[in-house]
């Protein structure tokens, strides 16, 4: 797979200061183009015709995100429903959440990978689904880095490693929890000092640095998370972390506006509750979108396909 086909799939929109990032934003605009024609020409899929307002879904612009609030959105309309998306990074949409913009949000890392941010803006807000349990941030490393040499972020630091290491770290954008925790790891365990350094950048430069440093199997330390598409197969190993600088585990949950969410029907929080997914769906799924190639909607609706008793189990009770 070659980076440009890659990159063009995990979306993620940069902070203002980072520049334009329209070229990354273009798959997520085809799925909201492709669904509105879709709702103008048939009404929902179930064959109803929407008289509602629509109900204004927010998501987060990294595509496993995309591909939780695809399989939310395809709920939606199941339902009868039509939807608008909005997405953009995390500190674009909290606010939006907390302004009432939004009326749901896929989706809210909690107790601590968003807790920063809820504690902030989630004081009109409340969980309405908890889409996955198990949700980290970790740093990792290909699995030829001999893991009898690096078993923890703390064995960055032997001289035998730091020789080796590639020390630029690339991560994401400035405003994801995975980067002020990763800039503060550098920090507490003495990396800064042997020259190691993080940068922010887009996702497309932080999938970038991770496929160049696998094709010359140069060592490299990958800043991710759990769930996502790199996760499967057991290429990439995690770290154990024992200052726990990146925190525990969390849920991921679906939020919405707490008086937004009075306007929507109670059967239609019943079902939104309960969706689960789990993380080896969303890994799953973010796989069809970055390396099959296919829309967040696809992902989602293949995804479903292959699970409609689950699916069915939501929309009926």
């Amino acid at each position: 797979m070659t980076q440009e086909n890659r990159s063009d799939r995990f979306i993620e929109s940069p902070h203002p200061a980072q520049g334009a990032g329209n070229e990354l934003l273009k798959p997520m605009r085809r799925t909201i183009l492709l669904a509105g024609a879709s709702a103008l020409a048939s009404g929902s899929v179930w064959g109803q015709t929407s008289t509602k307002p629509p109900i204004v879904l927010g998501q987060v612009s990294l595509s496993f995100y995309a591909v939780t609030g695809a399989v939310v959105h395809e709920v939606l309309e199941r339902l009868g429903h039509s939807v608008e998306v909005r997405q953009g990074p995390h500190e674009q949409m909290f606010p939006l959440l907390a302004e009432g913009a939004l009326d749901l949000m896929a989706a809210a890392w909690l107790p601590e990978g968003h807790g920063a941010y809820w504690a902030r803006y989630g004081g009109g807000a409340e969980e309405v689904a908890k889409l996955y349990d198990g949700a980290r941030f970790f740093w990792g490393v290909p699995d030829y880095v001999p893991e009898d040499q690096v078993k923890s972020i703390a064995d960055l630091a032997k001289p035998a490693v730091a020789g080796r290491m590639t020390k630029l770290i690339q991560g994401i954008g400035t405003g994801a929890a995975i980067t002020t925790l990763s800039q503060k790891a550098v920090g507490d365990y003495g990396l800064d000092a042997l020259g190691y350094s993080f940068r922010p950048g887009t996702a497309a430069e932080w999938t970038a640095a991770y496929d160049a440093a696998v094709a010359e199997r140069r060592w490299i330390v990958f800043p991710t998370w759990a769930p996502q598409y790199l996760n499967r197969g057991g290429k990439l190993r995690p770290l154990q972390d024992p200052r726990r600088v990146l925190g525990g585990v969390n849920h991921a949950s679906l939020v919405g506006h707490r008086d937004r969410l009075k306007a929507i029907p109670p059967a239609t929080r019943a079902a939104l509750a309960r969706i689960n997914l789990g993380l080896d769906a969303v890994t799953e799924m973010d796989w069809l979108v970055n390396v099959e190639k296919k829309l967040p909607r696809e992902a989602a609706r293949q995804w479903m396909a292959a699970n409609q008793v689950r699916v069915a189990g939501w929309l009926k009770g």
